[in-house]
């Protein structure tokens, strides 16, 4: 399990991803919505993908379609306690962990891996959609109207 998703592929797991957090910032009385809300999510998915020449592209086209103004930081959010080091004037290092939002910056870092990326969502469409849907499903029980209300720290 990679990112929250039932795959070992760090590119299926990076892609679900993205359609996750846009998904889950987006606003949801202008975004999808209704009995084929998922047809459209996954055609706005392989439309995006298939214009875009990296990641970059990808978010901005997907999320114009998705109704997402930005990405909320909460929804990238993981299990694990960031370590942050400040090194003092006089050489010092000082160290502490403390559990900090993420921003998912290794995602958009890597420009090669961020074009298998795209092509995965476009040529994957299905199966990476699903894994989202998954992911959302085995969520459900712990949510407690989390989506609803707009998390900001």
């Amino acid at each position: 399990m990679l990112f929250g998703f039932q795959t070992e592929s760090e590119v299926k797991a990076k892609a679900a991803l993205l359609i996750y957090v846009i998904y889950r910032s987006r606003n949801k009385d202008r975004g999808p919505q209704g009995v084929d809300m998922w047809a459209q999510i996954e055609r706005f998915a392989k439309a995006s993908a298939k214009r875009a020449d990296g990641i970059d592209d990808f978010v901005n086209s997907f999320k114009r379609k998705m109704a997402c103004g930005t990405i909320n930081p909460h929804w990238l959010q993981g299990d694990v306690e960031a370590a942050n080091a400040i090194i003092k004037d006089n050489g010092e290092i000082l160290t502490f962990s403390e559990h900090q939002r993420g921003f998912g910056l290794e995602i958009f870092e890597d420009e090669k891996q961020g074009r298998e990326v795209v092509e995965c969502i476009y040529n994957k469409t299905q199966n990476v959609i699903l894994l989202v849907r998954d992911r959302l499903e085995r969520e459900k029980p712990f949510d407690n109207g989390k989506e609803e209300k707009e998390i900001e720290e």
